[in-house]
């Protein structure tokens, strides 16, 4: 297929200055309640839409009850249950590390359920590994621990998660109205051999309804490694906790077999500031590894002419600077639902808006999804490759 490249960013347009005449006897605000409604709208969520979806991400992977307590290293698991002597987890990350302090009362055998995990994954305790229970759908492992009272540090992964050596995961976004035919997709990435995990970049959803979020669980039995995504726009037409409740965090930073993953929520079509701090402080950390960046709306629309960047340009450019001063070997985008290859900061990118949503008239892209082929040793950006479904 034709790639479209970058020929630019898009200039914006001229505004002329029009002259208003207020009809007679309309009721206009005065100048000082004008500015007293920009001074509400700046100190409320006019400004930062996200700041409050931002501060709801900080405890995530955190739970306690009276003897117990439980914290995921960089809140990559969503914590669906502790109960007695028993843990459940949504993983958003192929690596977990859990502390878990255990009172007195609290010790003795437990049981820990690790959904979204890798089908080799094992959990290790002081150095003590402990394997799945067989005949489980191959994202899901469920481990018998003993832990004594005290800090248990439990780690939940591929016994060749810390080797750096090549590896290949899938990536796509924008499922959308196509959640009851997104088992057709989630087979195809399943028959490829290879493919570790799944990266994708949001809008999951349509409506962000509860009944989207139990069928897309169910779609998700078809495939059989895990989904690591961050949220879109869509995610956002109800209440944001249903994403997080179930799924963890939607700006989040994991590591795996030398190459670093960044997510960052962009479902406003920025990201707020407590969010950008987190990702420079994250990008720092995979300077000098292979790095990916995905996020749901790209920081500058490629195209020009269909508005599908950040809502301030000015954010986008920042967003870009920051990536490639960082060295980010690979951008990652949905929300256009289109493929498009091209570069931004002189950053290999790719928007990838085929999994299943409406597509963009006239582009002849149906569903699809990336095949990412990643060389920690030999560095350098990931190569693509397009696998289409229909």
């Amino acid at each position: 297929m034709t790639m479209l490249p970058l020929f630019g960013e898009p200039r914006a347009p001229r505004m002329r200055r029009a002259r208003v005449r207020p009809a007679r006897n309309s009721q206009l605000p005065s100048a000082r309640t004008l500015l007293a409604l920009i001074a509400i709208c700046n100190s409320v969520a006019c400004t930062r839409p996200a700041e409050e979806r931002a501060t709801a991400e900080i405890p995530i992977g955190t739970a306690a009850l009276a003897d117990v307590s439980v914290e995921v290293e960089g809140g990559l698991a969503a914590i669906r249950e502790l109960t007695d002597h028993r843990l459940e987890l949504w993983a958003q990350s192929p690596v977990l590390m859990i502390h878990l302090d255990v009172g007195n009362t609290a010790g003795g055998d437990w049981t820990i359920i690790s959904r979204n995990t890798l089908v080799d994954a094992v959990l290790d305790v002081g150095g003590n590994r402990y394997t799945r229970d067989a005949g489980q759908h191959p994202t899901v492992g469920i481990f018998h621990v003993p832990l004594a009272p005290g800090m248990q540090t439990l780690r939940i992964a591929p016994p060749d998660a810390d080797i750096v050596e090549p590896f290949t995961v899938a990536s796509m976004a924008d499922i959308q109205t196509a959640l009851p035919e997104v088992d057709d997709v989630f087979k195809r990435i399943s028959a490829e051999p290879a493919a570790r995990f799944v990266v994708a970049m949001g809008d999951i959803t349509e409506r962000s309804e509860i009944e989207e979020y139990e069928l897309f669980e169910r779609q998700l039995t078809e495939l059989t490694i895990p989904f690591y995504t961050t949220l879109g726009n869509h995610e956002l037409w109800a209440d944001y906790m249903r994403f997080f409740e179930r799924f963890g965090r939607a700006s989040f930073q994991f590591e795996f077999k030398g190459a670093v993953f960044t997510f960052a929520d962009s479902g406003d079509a920025g990201i707020d500031p407590t969010v950008e701090a987190w990702v420079v402080d994250w990008l720092d950390n995979a300077r000098d590894k292979t790095s990916i960046f995905l996020t749901h709306i790209p920081p500058i629309d490629p195209l020009g002419i269909r508005y599908g960047g950040f809502r301030s340009a000015q954010d986008g450019r920042r967003l870009l600077t920051r990536l490639a001063e960082a060295n980010v070997d690979l951008t990652l985008y949905g929300h256009i639902h289109t493929l498009v290859q091209y570069e931004n900061a002189g950053i290999p990118a790719f928007i990838s808006g085929g999994g299943g949503a409406d597509p963009m008239t006239w582009d002849g892209i149906d569903r699809h999804f990336l095949v990412l082929t990643i060389d920690p040793v030999a560095g350098g950006a990931p190569s693509v490759d397009i696998v289409h479904v229909d």
